[in-house]
């Protein structure tokens, strides 16, 4: 199976832009009436291709956030393979680039084990059968890796804290929150405040893990200005050329 001819344009732009680690989620909230878009920016942690033909964009939550109802609530459960679209994507690449990616397909949540939506995620057919050490890929695994490996300390924290979007009294109240936590393996075994904080943040550490069902590529940095189109079908990507 080969690599998506878009995914080798990503990679490039990526490459060639690397702070450009930001993209912009959308989503909908179907619990209002009428429904409402919402958006918010997130940042790309990695890549995981299940196969060559599949890239995944992984990026992470806290699993309290409006935006897993919004997500959850569009798509069929189970989930059949290619079928719903609950959100979108848009990345921007500056400079001399000038590159905009967009992805439409199913962002799927990877919470903690024994989660209430942990049944949903489709574990197997998103599963790579190597990790990057060459072991078996596991994607609790993974989840705790990411924890540890792309979080900051500061960052870490923040999901040991109340839940996003509930009320204060006033700004003091943050003051008690906890402003750093270390990796899971650096922290003392007799430190039990702060073996007890990770044990929250890690509780709220969800994944979001898109797989894309349609990508749409618009160079800016070209005279004239290309407009590219793949649309997902079984393990090939269909290819069409618009107007910008």
């Amino acid at each position: 199976m080969a690599v998506p001819r878009w995914f080798s344009a990503l990679s490039d732009a990526l490459n060639g832009t690397p702070k450009s680690a930001i993209y912009t989620l959308a989503t909908v909230d179907a619990s209002a009436s009428p429904p409402i878009p919402r958006v918010r920016s997130i940042v790309h942690r990695e890549f995981i291709s299940p196969t060559a033909d599949l890239p995944l964009l992984v990026s992470t939550t806290d699993i309290r956030t409006p935006k897993i109802d919004q997500l959850v609530s569009i798509q069929p459960q189970p989930l059949p393979p290619g079928v719903a679209r609950n959100a979108e994507v848009v990345w921007w690449f500056p400079g001399d680039m000038d590159e905009q990616y967009r992805f439409s397909g199913t962002v799927h949540i990877l919470p903690k084990a024994g989660h209430r939506l942990s049944k949903l995620f489709p574990r197997e057919r998103l599963a790579p059968e190597k990790d990057e050490n060459g072991e078996p890929f596991d994607w609790e695994s993974e989840r705790i890796r990411i924890f540890n490996d792309k979080m900051g300390d500061v960052l870490r924290a923040s999901f040991a804290r109340p839940t996003p979007g509930s009320p204060l009294e006033g700004y003091e109240d943050a003051e008690q929150w906890p402003t750093k936590l270390p990796k899971t393996t650096d922290v003392d075994d007799k430190d039990e405040k702060t073996k007890e904080q990770i044990k929250l943040a890690l509780e709220n550490f969800s994944l979001m893990v898109l797989e894309p069902l349609m990508v749409e590529r618009l160079e800016l940095g070209v005279t004239p200005n290309r407009r590219t189109q793949w649309e997902r079908a079984g393990k090939e990507w269909k290819q069409r050329i618009v107007v910008p």
